[in-house]
């Protein structure tokens, strides 16, 4: 019977409207076979394979009915050589991201010329701050020539009060520091003027202050911890550090300490940035060095301390 059918396949050719179930003809004189499998009839392949109940013996193949013993099937062709539009799996992980991120990024939109009674934003113990408008009432670059202005003008000379970054002179490059030894700020009241602004801005009892001093292209910070990471009794009462700069642009880095991962920032003109408690311990931070050619220098003022608005994490 297999045999007589194979046979009839051969000399009659499969109705393609009944196969594709629109034949409407009385008397067609075409094969009516309801035993062929429909998928492998007309793409050569179903996705059933061996366990299809119905017939892989015919197939279509240039718009003609071909019994599978006559049938010279093309070799497939290399998908990957051929389809430019290959679509690319963009996607690893479909599970929700639980675990803690490493930093948090936030954007303080408050500007000085405009503040009421805003506070600080809501922060957690692994943010890091930006605030590019809270010194907006100042013109461009006015503090920093007031600042210069100040120093050199304060009656200190400039040998006992622009120190290299802790001493260290064999580190090439490295930026100054005003040393606090020589009481230099109670005859700098621009600096004052900041450390009081950060403080009524941010709700900050402040603990310590530093200027430094970028005066030229070459000057940079490397990376390290501030000392609330480092040592217990300074982690009691600092679990802020907030930086000011005024001056040229530069960059603010943060190294991840485990991965060395860098990301950068750029401080243009009266820009804060500021980080809580676990920031400091997740990631060095620093100045990066640029060799541009510059006008100016730029000069950032720290303040270490503690606020009240940090939820851990």
């Amino acid at each position: 019977m297999e045999e007589e059918k194979k046979t009839n396949y051969k000399v009659q050719k499969l109705c393609n409207d009944y196969m594709n179930r629109r034949c409407e003809r009385d008397n067609c004189k075409f094969l009516h076979d309801n035993t062929v499998c429909f998928y492998y009839w007309k793409n050569g392949e179903c996705r059933n394979g061996d366990n299809c109940t119905r017939s892989h013996n015919l197939r279509l193949n240039n718009n003609k009915n071909v019994h599978n013993d006559n049938l010279k099937v093309k070799p497939k062709r290399n998908k990957d050589k051929y389809n430019k539009n290959k679509r690319v799996k963009n996607t690893e992980c479909f599970e929700p991201m639980t675990k803690l991120v490493d930093m948090r990024i936030v954007l303080d939109s408050r500007s000085f010329k405009y503040m009421s009674d805003d506070i600080i934003p809501k922060l957690t113990s692994r943010d890091v701050l930006l605030s590019p408008s809270l010194f907006d009432d100042f013109d461009k670059y006015e503090i920093y020539n007031k600042l210069v202005s100040e120093i050199q003008n304060c009656g200190i000379p400039e040998e006992q009060l622009l120190k290299m970054w802790h001493g260290n002179d064999k580190i090439e490059g490295t930026h100054l520091i005003a040393n606090d030894r020589v009481n230099w700020k109670e005859l700098c009241p621009t600096f004052n003027m900041v450390i009081s602004r950060l403080k009524d801005i941010f709700k900050m009892d402040i603990k310590a202050s530093r200027l430094n001093w970028y005066r030229d292209p070459n000057h940079w910070k490397p990376y390290h911890f501030d000392a609330s990471a480092v040592k217990s009794d300074k982690a009691l009462t600092q679990n802020f550090t907030v930086a000011v700069s005024f001056g040229i642009t530069k960059n603010a880095a943060f190294e991840h300490a485990s991965t060395k991962t860098v990301i950068s920032m750029p401080q243009t003109d009266g820009t804060v940035y500021s980080f809580t408690n676990s920031t400091n311990g997740i990631w060095r931070h620093g100045i990066l060095q640029d060799k541009q050619e510059q006008d100016l220098g730029r000069i950032s003022i720290i303040a270490w301390g503690w606020i009240d608005n940090v939820k851990q994490m």
